[in-house]
């Protein structure tokens, strides 16, 4: 709850702020947008070592192979990463780029996932 306090706080102050200086210097808008934006991704860097570490002990009380869920993390990742560089590419009136973005970033995760799909596919193998 305290964490969340802290990130919406860090994310108003910035959108106003970034709303102030827009009109004058929205070059300066920008990097502030960029700076909130890095703000926020440490501030929850916390939770995600928690997520980590129970992913981790999921892997080893499950036998799941950690490869799979690796695969996983990573095209979660690759999804949170994508929309937060396509979301600036839009505030600054990139439109392309942040479409260009999009795209990368759900063939990467697609591609990051194959081992999981691989997985998937020789557990239905073995149920034929």
């Amino acid at each position: 709850m305290e964490l969340i306090l802290k990130v919406s706080a860090v994310a108003v102050v910035g959108a106003v702020l970034g709303l102030v200086l827009k009109k004058n210097t929205p070059e300066i808008s920008l990097l502030l947008t960029m700076a909130v934006s890095c703000a926020v991704m440490s501030l929850i860097a916390v939770l995600l070592r928690d997520v980590l570490s129970f992913m981790s002990e999921l892997t080893e009380l499950t036998g799941i192979p950690s490869a799979s869920v690796s695969a996983l993390l990573k095209a979660v990742g690759i999804g949170i990463v994508s929309r937060l560089a396509s979301d600036v590419c839009r505030d600054s009136g990139q439109a392309a780029a942040a479409s260009s973005v999009e795209l990368a970033g759900t063939v990467a995760a697609l591609f990051t996932a194959l081992p999981l799909m691989e997985t998937v596919l020789e557990m239905i193998r073995a149920l034929l």
